[in-house]
């Protein structure tokens, strides 16, 4: 394998963290244990290496503990999630991975939970519980997340069934795809909810402001890419930007990581100037999507630092 010089990715926010991190993880550890989440107890060890409570404060520096605590544990129960969800693809467990998945979106519906229910039902449930009871999600919040929640789980199959097929999809497919797979869309319905930002729907769904959620879910997606580029390479998998600008290309490795570093940085220019192109809906409304903006900045930015730090990868 390559030694990896990692680029310097251009992302020109300022950082801020939350000062709630720390008791977070702690909650998100002990309700992890509580609902048997891990098989083992190495499990919890890589829990604690990857940090995910530092990626909550970064990306939410002004969320209160509460809402901090349930957004710290549906980051981790996505990422547990993903890890469980792509083992049952690489096994060619689609079957089962349908099933799981269909019943995750009746539970974001509103399905009762069954004795039958496996530990990442019932933790979704507990999440989607507490939004509306210590959060107030609006109806229409809720409706987004579930819809972007479907979306996702969609999406993962698709790679699922790609790998079993023997499928590596070409750029234009991949990157299409990439936005809905890795999940940020759902985690950005979280900007909103956390922080309390009320939005009509007529400016949340204006093509601008769509285009922005693309150019932060990328930023997040192609960071990702990169950074777990190594651990990819080992697990056999081949939906990275980075192999399949090799692959399409026929680059080497090292050009192809370049590569994949000028897309996420024009990714983030672009963010820029759609940033300044907005138009304006009065004051009120205005001031509620400035703040939504700076909700995905915060990712952005977040989610880079903690790639440079964590130990998931």
């Amino acid at each position: 394998m390559l030694e990896i010089k990692y680029p310097d990715l251009y992302c020109p926010f300022p950082s801020a963290r939350n000062q709630y991190a720390d008791a977070a993880g702690q909650h998100t550890i002990e309700w992890v244990r509580f609902f048997n989440f891990f098989p083992d107890e190495s499990a919890y060890q890589i829990l604690c290496a990857a940090n995910f409570q530092e990626l909550a404060a970064l990306t939410h520096p002004h969320a209160s503990l509460e809402a901090l605590e349930i957004f710290n544990d549906f980051l981790v129960w996505g990422f547990i999630a993903d890890d469980q969800f792509e083992e049952a693809g690489t096994s060619k467990q689609l079957e089962r991975l349908e099933l799981e998945h269909a019943r995750l979106v009746d539970i974001l519906k509103g399905a009762s939970l069954t004795d039958s229910d496996t530990p990442a039902a019932l933790t979704l449930q507990d999440i989607w519980q507490r939004l509306h009871q210590f959060l107030n999600a609006t109806p229409e919040l809720m409706l987004r997340f579930a819809r972007d929640m479907e979306e996702g789980l969609q999406a993962v199959r698709w790679e699922a069934l790609n790998h079993t097929q023997g499928i590596t999809p070409n750029l234009v497919t991949y990157m299409k795809m990439r936005a809905l797979q890795i999940g940020v869309y759902a985690y950005f319905d979280f900007i909103q909810i956390v922080d309390r930002i009320a939005l009509p729907p007529e400016v949340i769904e204006l093509p601008i402001v769509k285009r922005l959620e693309l150019a932060a879910n990328n930023v997040f997606a192609w960071a990702n890419d990169i950074f777990s580029v190594e651990k990819e390479i080992r697990e056999g998998q081949t939906h990275n930007l980075v192999l399949i600008l090799q692959h399409e290309y026929q680059i080497p490795f090292l050009e192809a990581i370049e590569r994949a570093a000028e897309i996420h940085d024009a990714e983030v220019r672009t963010f820029i100037e759609l940033s300044a192109q907005l138009p304006s809906f009065g004051a009120e409304v205005d001031a509620e999507l400035q703040r939504y903006i700076s909700g995905l900045r915060s990712w952005m930015r977040g989610c880079l630092d903690w790639y440079l730090e964590t130990g998931r990868y």
